[in-house]
């Protein structure tokens, strides 16, 4: 029968039921799998210097650089509280030779701490070459422990040290002092950017307030499947979310240097499965689909984009600062993909890395999330209790504990995004953004 004239899913109760307890039950046991082993890799020190490092890096040196400044006892020991890692708390011991940091007892052979391991122990011969006078190490281990200083201002200031005694470092440490004014300026960009947009979300948010009651433009989309079938629906999307990414990494064992498509593939495989899902249970085909949730004018969608982002920002940092006086500081939610972009080499990987994450990530999510799940809620729960369910599962479903309170957020503002538009391509259009925009920064310091 065809699809756009089938009629929605509605499963008898005396086998759904039993099925939406087993499909529960699998989920709940793939949750604890999947935190039970990012649990075990938290613990594992990180191989290299992380991204918290490297801009802790620029901040530490870029005002010296910049004005002359030189860093105070207090931000040494904000930096010496924030880094954790082994190599970032080496990459830290660099920058206190090269900044002079005060107060600091000299370090030398006997009182220096490297991280655990043989590139450790590989840093520790390096640093006794470059500050003691030891036997110079071979270019291998150089490289090696530069790639793991995050091969930037620290690394080549500590390479600098060794070619000094092979007839001068001086062109490294120019070339070290404009590696770094770049990333300086682009995180002063950056920043600007960001209080711009911060500035803007309080008046998009007074904006909201005031016309909260006001009728708006276009209703949500409307569905007439039962409950047990979208129940059924997402429960088999989680499911698939979870097999396709460990199924793609299993394919893909035999082939170390493909390992990286693991991420393509698996969110290729489960959103192609959920949206065919999503239009099974539903009766209808993939256009109408899209015309269900999509309605209304292009432009004026992408132009509440800007409007919802902004909005975004505001309270995503509100509440990044407000729960960072609560929690413990813990591993970065990011650090996988951190690593995996560390091991890409061209513009190949990385750009269908970033079309996954900024183009294809956003778009289901917000089919499921806010096209599908949100007005699904609201038509049983009401508004604002389907805003807050639907923020705490697109938190919750990222399996990232410490990032709950500002995922939550952002899905918050993606719901209010569609609530106000009634058009998925707003919080897609929000959502890309916010993909993107965290992507291209860890890129820019892998």
């Amino acid at each position: 029968m065809d699809l756009d004239t089938r009629i929605s899913w509605h499963p008898d109760r005396s086998w759904a039921d039993p099925l939406i307890a087993l499909l529960a039950l699998l989920a709940l046991l793939a949750v604890g799998f999947t935190l039970r082993a990012r649990q075990q890799s938290a613990r594992r020190p990180a191989e290299r210097a992380s991204l918290q490092g490297r801009m802790t890096e620029v901040a530490l040196a870029g005002p010296r650089l910049l004005v002359g400044r030189g860093t105070t006892t207090r931000e040494w020991a904000k930096a010496e509280a924030q880094l954790r890692e082994p190599w970032d708390r080496a990459l830290l011991v660099v920058l206190k030779v090269e900044l002079d940091h005060p107060g600091e007892a000299p370090i030398t052979g006997t009182n220096l701490v490297a991280p655990p391991g043989p590139a450790g122990e590989r840093f520790r011969r390096v640093w006794l070459a470059a500050h003691a006078g030891a036997a110079l190490p071979d270019r291998a281990e150089r490289d090696e422990v530069h790639r793991r200083l995050g091969n930037g201002y620290a690394a080549d200031l500590l390479e600098a040290r060794l070619q000094d005694r092979e007839g001068g470092g001086d062109p490294l440490r120019a070339q070290a002092r404009t590696g770094l004014m770049v990333r300086l300026a682009g995180l002063g960009c950056l920043g600007l950017m960001l209080l711009g947009l911060a500035a803007s979300g309080i008046f998009v948010g007074i904006y909201l307030w005031v016309t909260h009651g006001k009728v708006l433009p276009r209703p949500l989309p409307q569905w007439s499947l039962s409950g047990r079938a979208a129940t059924l629906v997402l429960l088999g999307w989680f499911l698939a979310f979870f097999v396709a990414g460990n199924l793609a990494a299993l394919l893909l064992l035999p082939w170390p240097g493909l390992r990286w498509l693991a991420v393509p593939l698996g969110t290729l495989f489960h959103a192609a499965f959920g949206i065919r899902l999503i239009c099974w249970a539903e009766g209808i085909g993939l256009g109408a689909l899209w015309h269900r949730v999509a309605p209304g004018r292009l432009r004026q969608d992408l132009a509440w984009g800007g409007a919802f982002l902004a909005l975004a920002v505001l309270l995503v940092i509100a509440v990044a600062l407000t729960s960072s006086l609560i929690l413990k500081p813990d591993q970065s939610p990011q650090r996988d993909l951190q690593d995996l972009l560390r091991s890409l080499s061209g513009w190949g990987p990385s750009l269908l890395l970033f079309l996954v994450v900024a183009g294809l990530a956003p778009f289901f999510e917000e089919l499921l999330f806010r096209g599908f799940l949100l007005p699904l809620l609201a038509q049983g729960q009401g508004m604002a209790m389907a805003l807050a369910i639907s923020a705490l599962l697109f938190g919750a479903i990222h399996l990232q504990p410490a990032g709950l309170p500002t995922l939550s957020t952002l899905g918050f503002v993606l719901g209010l995004a569609m609530r106000h538009t009634g058009s998925l391509r707003t919080p897609i259009l929000v959502h890309a953004c916010w993909n993107g925009s965290l992507f291209l920064l860890m890129r820019a310091f892998a």
